[in-house]
Protein backbone atom coordinates (compact mmCIF):
# COMPACT_ATOMS: atom_id res chain seq x y z
CA UNK A 1 0.00 0.00 0.00
CA UNK A 2 1.67 3.36 -0.39
CA UNK A 3 2.32 5.62 1.95
CA UNK A 4 0.14 8.25 1.40
CA UNK A 5 -2.44 5.79 1.34
CA UNK A 6 -1.60 4.36 4.46
CA UNK A 7 -1.30 8.25 6.27
CA UNK A 8 -4.70 9.25 4.61
CA UNK A 9 -6.08 5.82 6.26
CA UNK A 10 -4.81 6.73 9.47
CA UNK A 11 -6.24 9.76 9.63
CA UNK A 12 -9.89 8.51 8.59
CA UNK A 13 -9.39 6.25 11.74
CA UNK A 14 -8.59 8.99 14.02
CA UNK A 15 -11.99 10.90 13.56
CA UNK A 16 -13.17 7.74 14.86
CA UNK A 17 -10.94 7.83 17.98
CA UNK A 18 -12.43 11.15 18.74
CA UNK A 19 -16.08 10.23 18.35
CA UNK A 20 -15.34 6.77 20.43
CA UNK A 21 -13.07 8.04 23.14
CA UNK A 22 -16.42 9.97 24.32
CA UNK A 23 -18.43 6.91 25.27
CA UNK A 24 -16.90 3.78 24.48
CA UNK A 25 -13.65 1.75 25.91
CA UNK A 26 -14.17 -1.77 23.69
CA UNK A 27 -14.42 0.66 19.85
CA UNK A 28 -11.71 2.93 21.27
CA UNK A 29 -9.36 0.71 21.57
CA UNK A 30 -10.01 -0.91 17.83
CA UNK A 31 -9.87 2.54 16.75
CA UNK A 32 -6.81 3.21 18.16
CA UNK A 33 -5.02 0.12 17.76
CA UNK A 34 -5.61 1.04 13.75
CA UNK A 35 -4.57 4.70 14.03
CA UNK A 36 -1.23 3.53 15.50
CA UNK A 37 -0.35 0.35 13.37
CA UNK A 38 -1.28 2.72 10.12
CA UNK A 39 1.01 5.64 11.55
CA UNK A 40 3.78 3.63 12.44
CA UNK A 41 3.28 1.58 9.28
CA UNK A 42 3.83 4.66 7.38
CA UNK A 43 6.44 6.04 9.56
CA UNK A 44 9.08 3.15 9.05
CA UNK A 45 7.68 3.32 4.96
CA UNK A 46 8.79 6.82 4.69
CA UNK A 47 12.05 6.40 6.65
CA UNK A 48 11.31 9.89 8.21
CA UNK A 49 12.23 10.03 11.92
CA UNK A 50 12.71 14.15 12.38
CA UNK A 51 10.23 13.16 14.82
CA UNK A 52 13.28 12.57 16.88
CA UNK A 53 14.27 15.68 17.19
CA UNK A 54 11.21 16.80 19.14
CA UNK A 55 11.93 18.15 22.32
CA UNK A 56 7.97 17.35 22.95
CA UNK A 57 8.39 14.06 22.59
CA UNK A 58 11.82 13.66 24.32
CA UNK A 59 10.33 14.75 27.34
CA UNK A 60 7.61 12.48 26.68
CA UNK A 61 9.97 9.33 26.49
CA UNK A 62 11.58 10.90 29.72
CA UNK A 63 8.21 10.46 31.42
CA UNK A 64 7.95 6.55 29.76
CA UNK A 65 11.34 6.26 31.30
CA UNK A 66 10.40 7.04 34.67
CA UNK A 67 7.30 5.21 34.47
CA UNK A 68 9.62 1.90 33.84
CA UNK A 69 11.97 3.06 36.42
CA UNK A 70 8.85 2.73 39.42
CA UNK A 71 8.57 -0.99 38.57
CA UNK A 72 12.44 -1.78 40.86
CA UNK A 73 10.18 -0.36 43.64
CA UNK A 74 6.63 -2.40 42.93
CA UNK A 75 5.10 -5.08 44.90
CA UNK A 76 2.25 -6.25 42.10
CA UNK A 77 4.50 -6.46 38.82
CA UNK A 78 1.40 -8.00 37.06
CA UNK A 79 -0.67 -4.71 37.09
CA UNK A 80 2.58 -2.02 36.87
CA UNK A 81 3.73 -4.09 33.42
CA UNK A 82 -0.44 -3.22 32.14
CA UNK A 83 0.50 0.38 33.26
CA UNK A 84 3.44 0.59 31.13
CA UNK A 85 1.31 -0.90 27.95
CA UNK A 86 -1.02 2.25 28.67
CA UNK A 87 1.26 4.73 29.16
CA UNK A 88 2.72 3.56 26.17
CA UNK A 89 -0.30 3.55 24.44
CA UNK A 90 -1.35 7.44 25.93
CA UNK A 91 2.42 8.57 23.82
CA UNK A 92 1.65 6.33 20.75
CA UNK A 93 -1.73 7.98 20.45
CA UNK A 94 -0.47 11.32 20.62
CA UNK A 95 2.50 10.45 18.25
CA UNK A 96 -0.20 9.46 15.74
CA UNK A 97 -1.92 12.16 15.94
CA UNK A 98 0.97 14.27 15.61
CA UNK A 99 2.16 12.39 12.50
CA UNK A 100 -1.16 12.26 10.52
CA UNK A 101 -2.20 16.38 11.21
CA UNK A 102 0.42 17.20 8.41
CA UNK A 103 -1.62 20.14 7.00
CA UNK A 104 -3.71 22.85 7.56
CA UNK A 105 -7.01 21.95 6.83
CA UNK A 106 -6.61 18.13 8.43
CA UNK A 107 -5.72 20.16 11.29
CA UNK A 108 -8.96 22.29 10.61
CA UNK A 109 -11.26 19.24 10.09
CA UNK A 110 -10.50 17.54 13.23
CA UNK A 111 -10.86 20.29 15.14
CA UNK A 112 -14.37 20.78 13.56
CA UNK A 113 -15.09 17.01 14.33
CA UNK A 114 -13.81 17.78 17.56
CA UNK A 115 -16.55 20.55 18.57
CA UNK A 116 -19.83 17.95 16.21
CA UNK A 117 -19.03 15.06 18.90
CA UNK A 118 -19.14 17.23 21.72
CA UNK A 119 -21.90 18.99 20.10
CA UNK A 120 -23.53 15.52 19.99
CA UNK A 121 -22.54 14.37 23.30
CA UNK A 122 -24.04 17.56 24.88
CA UNK A 123 -27.42 17.40 23.04
CA UNK A 124 -27.60 13.69 24.26
CA UNK A 125 -26.98 14.99 27.86
CA UNK A 126 -29.75 16.95 27.24
CA UNK A 127 -32.19 14.67 26.47
CA UNK A 128 -30.71 12.36 29.31
CA UNK A 129 -31.99 15.46 31.62
CA UNK A 130 -35.34 15.77 30.09
CA UNK A 131 -36.11 12.01 30.35
CA UNK A 132 -33.54 10.62 33.05
CA UNK A 133 -31.68 8.32 30.70
CA UNK A 134 -29.30 9.66 27.84
CA UNK A 135 -29.62 7.76 24.25
CA UNK A 136 -26.01 6.83 23.26
CA UNK A 137 -25.09 4.21 26.21
CA UNK A 138 -29.04 4.00 28.34
CA UNK A 139 -27.00 5.85 31.33
CA UNK A 140 -28.65 7.44 33.76
CA UNK A 141 -27.68 10.42 35.97
CA UNK A 142 -25.91 9.99 39.40
CA UNK A 143 -27.82 11.19 42.31
CA UNK A 144 -27.14 14.23 43.79
CA UNK A 145 -29.44 15.47 46.57
CA UNK A 146 -33.27 14.59 46.94
CA UNK A 147 -34.70 14.68 43.70
CA UNK A 148 -31.82 16.40 41.80
CA UNK A 149 -29.48 14.16 39.49
CA UNK A 150 -26.43 15.24 37.70
CA UNK A 151 -25.98 14.81 34.21
CA UNK A 152 -23.31 11.84 32.67
CA UNK A 153 -24.10 11.60 29.34
CA UNK A 154 -22.38 8.62 27.87
CA UNK A 155 -20.54 8.64 30.89
CA UNK A 156 -20.22 6.33 33.91
CA UNK A 157 -20.26 9.14 36.02
CA UNK A 158 -20.95 12.69 36.21
CA UNK A 159 -17.44 14.11 37.24
CA UNK A 160 -16.45 11.99 33.78
CA UNK A 161 -18.65 13.87 31.85
CA UNK A 162 -17.38 16.98 33.50
CA UNK A 163 -13.91 16.27 32.67
CA UNK A 164 -14.67 15.99 29.14
CA UNK A 165 -16.65 19.36 28.95
CA UNK A 166 -13.76 20.67 30.88
CA UNK A 167 -11.50 20.25 27.71
CA UNK A 168 -14.23 20.95 25.33
CA UNK A 169 -15.72 23.97 26.45
CA UNK A 170 -13.14 26.61 26.00
CA UNK A 171 -12.36 25.42 22.13
CA UNK A 172 -16.06 26.14 21.77
CA UNK A 173 -16.36 29.60 23.32
CA UNK A 174 -13.02 30.52 21.70
CA UNK A 175 -14.95 29.42 18.71
CA UNK A 176 -18.02 31.89 19.44
CA UNK A 177 -15.61 34.62 19.63
CA UNK A 178 -14.01 34.30 16.64
CA UNK A 179 -17.41 35.80 14.77
CA UNK A 180 -18.69 34.96 11.05
CA UNK A 181 -15.22 36.41 10.07
CA UNK A 182 -13.86 33.35 10.51
CA UNK A 183 -16.71 30.59 9.87
CA UNK A 184 -19.21 30.31 7.35
CA UNK A 185 -22.75 31.67 9.10
CA UNK A 186 -24.06 28.66 9.31
CA UNK A 187 -21.12 26.18 11.19
CA UNK A 188 -21.05 29.33 13.14
CA UNK A 189 -24.59 29.54 14.60
CA UNK A 190 -24.24 25.51 15.32
CA UNK A 191 -20.83 26.35 17.22
CA UNK A 192 -22.53 29.13 19.35
CA UNK A 193 -25.52 26.72 20.14
CA UNK A 194 -22.64 24.34 20.97
CA UNK A 195 -20.24 26.81 23.48
CA UNK A 196 -24.71 27.16 24.82
CA UNK A 197 -25.01 23.75 25.43
CA UNK A 198 -21.76 22.62 26.62
CA UNK A 199 -22.59 25.38 29.43
CA UNK A 200 -25.80 23.89 30.25
CA UNK A 201 -24.60 20.54 30.38
CA UNK A 202 -21.28 21.96 32.34
CA UNK A 203 -23.50 23.05 35.57
CA UNK A 204 -25.68 20.57 35.18
CA UNK A 205 -22.83 17.70 36.29
CA UNK A 206 -22.68 20.20 39.58
CA UNK A 207 -18.93 19.29 39.43
CA UNK A 208 -17.11 22.39 41.10
CA UNK A 209 -14.06 21.36 40.06
CA UNK A 210 -14.98 21.82 36.36
CA UNK A 211 -16.27 25.23 37.16
CA UNK A 212 -13.22 26.39 38.48
CA UNK A 213 -10.96 24.90 35.64
CA UNK A 214 -13.22 26.41 33.00
CA UNK A 215 -13.44 29.47 34.39
CA UNK A 216 -9.57 29.68 34.82
CA UNK A 217 -9.06 28.90 31.30
CA UNK A 218 -11.11 31.20 29.88
CA UNK A 219 -9.86 34.05 31.86
CA UNK A 220 -6.50 33.14 30.66
CA UNK A 221 -7.66 33.16 27.32
CA UNK A 222 -9.47 36.59 27.65
CA UNK A 223 -6.20 37.78 28.98
CA UNK A 224 -4.39 36.52 25.58
CA UNK A 225 -6.78 37.57 23.51
CA UNK A 226 -6.59 41.39 24.81
CA UNK A 227 -10.33 41.89 23.59
CA UNK A 228 -12.74 44.36 25.30
CA UNK A 229 -15.64 42.50 23.76
CA UNK A 230 -14.78 38.76 24.57
CA UNK A 231 -14.16 39.94 28.30
CA UNK A 232 -17.56 41.39 28.03
CA UNK A 233 -18.94 38.42 26.80
CA UNK A 234 -17.08 35.72 29.57
CA UNK A 235 -18.33 38.38 32.06
CA UNK A 236 -21.75 38.82 30.60
CA UNK A 237 -21.64 34.62 30.89
CA UNK A 238 -20.59 34.11 33.81
CA UNK A 239 -23.10 36.67 35.46
CA UNK A 240 -26.12 35.14 33.97
CA UNK A 241 -25.22 31.50 34.96
CA UNK A 242 -24.81 32.55 38.47
CA UNK A 243 -28.33 34.50 38.10
CA UNK A 244 -30.20 32.23 36.13
CA UNK A 245 -29.00 29.07 37.18
CA UNK A 246 -31.39 27.27 39.42
CA UNK A 247 -31.34 27.58 43.30
CA UNK A 248 -29.45 23.91 43.58
CA UNK A 249 -26.27 24.98 41.51
CA UNK A 250 -26.43 28.48 43.26
CA UNK A 251 -26.20 26.64 45.89
CA UNK A 252 -23.28 24.48 44.83
CA UNK A 253 -21.34 27.24 43.43
CA UNK A 254 -21.66 28.92 46.83
CA UNK A 255 -20.30 25.79 48.55
CA UNK A 256 -16.52 25.79 46.75
CA UNK A 257 -15.49 28.30 49.21
CA UNK A 258 -17.11 25.84 52.27
CA UNK A 259 -14.27 23.64 53.85
CA UNK A 260 -16.14 21.92 55.57
CA UNK A 261 -17.95 20.62 53.16
CA UNK A 262 -18.87 16.83 53.20
CA UNK A 263 -16.72 16.13 49.67
CA UNK A 264 -14.12 18.67 50.32
CA UNK A 265 -13.16 16.91 53.73
CA UNK A 266 -13.22 13.40 52.06
CA UNK A 267 -10.97 14.66 49.04
CA UNK A 268 -8.69 15.62 52.09
CA UNK A 269 -8.91 12.80 53.58
CA UNK A 270 -7.76 10.78 50.40
CA UNK A 271 -5.04 13.25 50.07
CA UNK A 272 -3.41 12.48 53.26
CA UNK A 273 -3.32 8.63 52.44
CA UNK A 274 -1.14 9.67 49.03
CA UNK A 275 1.01 11.58 50.96
CA UNK A 276 1.79 8.62 53.65
CA UNK A 277 1.88 6.50 50.21
CA UNK A 278 4.72 9.16 48.43
CA UNK A 279 6.01 9.32 51.88
CA UNK A 280 6.90 5.34 51.87
CA UNK A 281 8.68 5.61 48.71
CA UNK A 282 9.60 9.75 47.41
CA UNK A 283 11.50 9.27 44.61
CA UNK A 284 10.47 6.62 42.45
CA UNK A 285 7.17 5.94 44.19
CA UNK A 286 5.38 2.67 44.70
CA UNK A 287 4.87 1.48 41.11
CA UNK A 288 2.61 2.60 38.25
CA UNK A 289 -1.06 1.20 38.44
CA UNK A 290 -0.67 0.51 42.19
CA UNK A 291 -2.69 2.71 43.56
CA UNK A 292 -5.70 0.89 44.21
CA UNK A 293 -3.92 -2.22 45.52
CA UNK A 294 -1.60 -0.05 48.29
CA UNK A 295 -4.19 2.50 49.38
CA UNK A 296 -6.08 0.29 51.95
CA UNK A 297 -2.56 0.03 53.49
CA UNK A 298 -2.22 3.74 54.47
CA UNK A 299 -5.94 4.71 55.48
CA UNK A 300 -6.19 7.29 58.57
CA UNK A 301 -7.21 5.15 61.52
CA UNK A 302 -10.89 5.04 61.78
CA UNK A 303 -11.62 6.12 58.54
CA UNK A 304 -13.58 3.68 56.40
CA UNK A 305 -13.86 5.87 52.96
CA UNK A 306 -13.58 3.43 50.35
CA UNK A 307 -11.58 4.44 47.48
CA UNK A 308 -9.13 3.17 45.09
CA UNK A 309 -8.19 6.81 43.50
CA UNK A 310 -6.98 9.72 45.27
CA UNK A 311 -9.22 12.05 43.31
CA UNK A 312 -6.05 14.09 42.82
CA UNK A 313 -3.88 12.88 39.54
CA UNK A 314 -0.80 14.22 40.55
CA UNK A 315 -0.33 12.90 44.09
CA UNK A 316 -1.50 9.81 42.74
CA UNK A 317 0.69 10.22 40.25
CA UNK A 318 3.34 10.74 42.69
CA UNK A 319 2.42 8.38 45.02
CA UNK A 320 2.80 5.50 41.87
CA UNK A 321 6.07 6.66 40.11
CA UNK A 322 7.31 8.98 42.48
CA UNK A 323 7.97 12.63 42.81
CA UNK A 324 10.89 12.65 39.72
CA UNK A 325 7.92 10.80 37.69
CA UNK A 326 5.62 13.37 38.69
CA UNK A 327 8.33 16.66 37.35
CA UNK A 328 8.62 14.27 34.87
CA UNK A 329 5.17 14.70 33.75
CA UNK A 330 4.75 18.13 34.46
CA UNK A 331 7.70 18.91 32.74
CA UNK A 332 6.61 17.69 29.48
CA UNK A 333 3.54 18.90 29.75
CA UNK A 334 4.06 22.43 30.84
CA UNK A 335 7.16 22.25 27.99
CA UNK A 336 3.63 21.30 25.87
CA UNK A 337 1.22 24.79 27.02
CA UNK A 338 4.25 27.33 26.89
CA UNK A 339 5.51 26.43 23.62
CA UNK A 340 1.90 25.44 21.76
CA UNK A 341 0.55 28.95 22.90
CA UNK A 342 3.37 30.98 22.40
CA UNK A 343 3.26 29.27 18.54
CA UNK A 344 -0.67 29.90 18.35
CA UNK A 345 -0.61 33.50 19.56
CA UNK A 346 2.23 34.57 17.04
CA UNK A 347 0.64 33.27 14.73
CA UNK A 348 -0.48 35.80 11.87
CA UNK A 349 -2.96 33.30 10.45
CA UNK A 350 -6.36 34.15 12.82
CA UNK A 351 -8.46 31.24 12.29
CA UNK A 352 -5.29 28.84 13.34
CA UNK A 353 -4.33 31.36 15.92
CA UNK A 354 -8.51 30.99 17.55
CA UNK A 355 -8.24 27.32 16.94
CA UNK A 356 -5.44 26.76 18.36
CA UNK A 357 -5.38 28.60 21.40
CA UNK A 358 -9.19 27.39 22.47
CA UNK A 359 -7.12 23.57 21.93
CA UNK A 360 -4.77 24.55 24.36
CA UNK A 361 -6.49 26.13 26.83
CA UNK A 362 -8.92 23.22 26.65
CA UNK A 363 -6.18 20.70 27.75
CA UNK A 364 -4.86 23.27 30.27
CA UNK A 365 -8.58 23.12 32.09
CA UNK A 366 -8.72 19.76 31.77
CA UNK A 367 -4.81 19.57 33.54
CA UNK A 368 -6.67 21.99 36.19
CA UNK A 369 -9.44 19.99 36.62
CA UNK A 370 -7.30 17.11 36.90
CA UNK A 371 -6.26 18.22 40.40
CA UNK A 372 -9.77 17.47 41.64
CA UNK A 373 -10.44 14.58 39.68
CA UNK A 374 -9.51 10.95 38.43
CA UNK A 375 -8.74 12.21 34.93
CA UNK A 376 -5.28 10.96 34.66
CA UNK A 377 -6.54 7.60 35.88
CA UNK A 378 -9.17 7.45 33.94
CA UNK A 379 -8.88 4.70 30.52
CA UNK A 380 -10.96 7.10 27.87
CA UNK A 381 -9.64 10.53 29.55
CA UNK A 382 -5.84 10.36 29.92
CA UNK A 383 -5.92 9.04 26.31
CA UNK A 384 -8.25 12.04 25.53
CA UNK A 385 -5.46 14.45 27.21
CA UNK A 386 -2.59 12.73 25.22
CA UNK A 387 -4.72 12.60 21.65
CA UNK A 388 -5.49 16.13 22.06
CA UNK A 389 -2.04 17.09 22.95
CA UNK A 390 -1.14 15.46 19.70
CA UNK A 391 -3.56 17.18 18.01
CA UNK A 392 -2.41 20.11 19.00
CA UNK A 393 1.32 20.55 18.53
CA UNK A 394 0.58 19.24 15.19
CA UNK A 395 -1.27 22.26 14.54
CA UNK A 396 1.68 24.04 15.76
CA UNK A 397 4.17 22.85 13.79
CA UNK A 398 2.08 23.58 11.41
CA UNK A 399 1.68 27.39 11.85
CA UNK A 400 5.56 27.41 12.41
CA UNK A 401 6.25 26.56 9.03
Amino acid sequence: MPIDLLKRAAFVALFFVVAFISFSNSLFEIASAVLIALSLVSLVRSKSYTVAKDLFFAFAAFYLMMNLLSLTQTAYAAASLRGIFKVLKNLLLCFSAFYVIDSESRFKRIFDWILWVALLIGLDALIQGLTGVELIRSRPMTAYVEDTKRLTGPFHHANDFSAYLSFVTVPFFAVATGGLKLFPPKKYVWFVGGALVALVCLLGTYSRGAWLAVASALVLFVIFKRSKAVAALLLLTMVGAAFFAPLTIKARMVSIWDVRNGTVLERKTLWKESLRMIDKSPWLGLGVNTYAKNEPLYKSTGIEIDQQYAHNGYLQMAAEIGILGLLSFLLTVGYFLWASLISFLKSEHILMQTMGSGLVLGIFSFLVHSATDTDLQSLLLVNLLWLAMGIAWAGKRLVEK
